[in-house]
């Protein structure tokens, strides 16, 4: 009699702890893959793209594949088609849809600022990918330093310095915009090239190709060749690779011996330049370090978890993707 009794309560205590075993389970408490999440939430993200092209087509498979390996993470992408007021209707559509954190990689943050606006309305994180929104409104924001392009550049710089392959650094700087935050470009360099000396006919320092023109940048440097300017320089950096590919135009086979750098890798010309040793190097964005970033900040915001800003007052966070391609990074790849 005495063993049924130990038997049965042995058996009710093994069905105490397994219902205790359960309730955790359901609760969500633990969960062994290292994020932050819990096992019994799947983390909707709705991502209001601004077209579906060849680059934001990347970036969308850079999106997939990284929530793959976060696993519990529903990814919604909406394509407005370049056009501010179908990106609205897109954001107020994913706020139907009960995202738990919306992200918005702007057409014009002007027009679309009522609708982020009704995001936080909603009760629902909206997380700004990069071009600004006229809105407070917003959890996060993911956007480069600008600095970093030029701190990459003079990194560059100095290393050719510290191997004895140039005895100085003189530029030639060709701006595309005069915004204070693109300036950040050409000022980044002296943070890791402390002896880079601007050479420019503008008491700028620089000189403005505006709005990017590559006409402008071209009659710039055929300007500096036929003044003599261009003898003072051994270096010309340019922001954009539409003003680099303006820049190897002008120069020709003339000037073999110019360290020609510049900003973006979008350009088919500017592989080719790379290649064929016209351009140097140029910085570039890394897509899937930017989306890793992204993610991993709306999976900590629809957790409630403590986010760390780079810019706190403007909850600004540097997704550090900014690389640097050479020709020895191109033949590596």
């Amino acid at each position: 009699m005495l063993k049924r009794v130990l038997a049965l309560l042995s058996c009710v205590l093994l069905m105490m702890i397994a219902a205790g075993c359960g309730q955790n389970e359901t609760d969500g408490s633990a969960k062994t893959d290292g994020s932050n999440r819990t096992a019994a939430k799947t983390i909707k993200i709705g991502i209001a793209m601004p077209q579906i092209d060849e680059v934001t087509q990347n970036l969308i498979g850079s999106y997939e594949a990284y929530a793959e390996t976060l696993g519990g993470v529903e990814l919604i992408f909406t394509d407005a088609k370049g056009n501010a007021v179908q990106q609205s209707v897109d954001i107020k559509s994913l706020i139907t849809q009960n995202c738990d954190v919306i992200v918005v990689r702007a057409i014009d943050g002007e027009a679309i600022a009522a609708a982020c606006d009704a995001v936080a309305n909603a009760n629902i994180p909206l997380v700004i990918d990069e071009t600004p929104v006229a809105t407070a409104n917003y959890a996060a924001h993911i956007l480069e330093n600008q600095s970093n392009h030029g701190k990459l550049h003079g990194e560059y710089l100095q290393g050719l310095l510290d191997k004895g392959e140039i005895k100085e650094v003189r530029i030639g700087y060709i701006a595309g915009s005069d915004d204070a935050n693109m300036l950040k470009r050409m000022t980044g360099i002296s943070e890791t090239c402390a002896s880079a000396e601007f050479v420019s006919d503008s008491d700028k320092g620089y000189a403005l190709a505006d709005n990017w023109s590559a006409d402008v940048a071209q009659h710039i440097v055929e300007n500096w060749i036929s003044s003599g300017l261009i003898n003072d320089m051994n270096v010309i950096v340019c922001m954009n690779e539409i003003l680099v590919n303006a820049t190897i135009t002008a120069l020709g086979d003339n000037y073999p011996d110019m360290i020609v750098l510049g900003a973006g890798a979008k350009n088919p010309l500017v592989q080719q330049n790379i290649q064929s040793g016209k351009l140097k190097a140029v910085t570039r964005q890394d897509g899937k370090i930017l989306v890793k970033k992204v993610l991993d900040v709306c999976v900590d915001l629809a957790n409630d978890t403590e986010i760390k800003f780079d810019d706190p007052e403007n909850r600004i966070i540097d997704p550090m993707n900014i690389t640097l391609m050479t020709a020895e990074t191109i033949s590596n790849k």
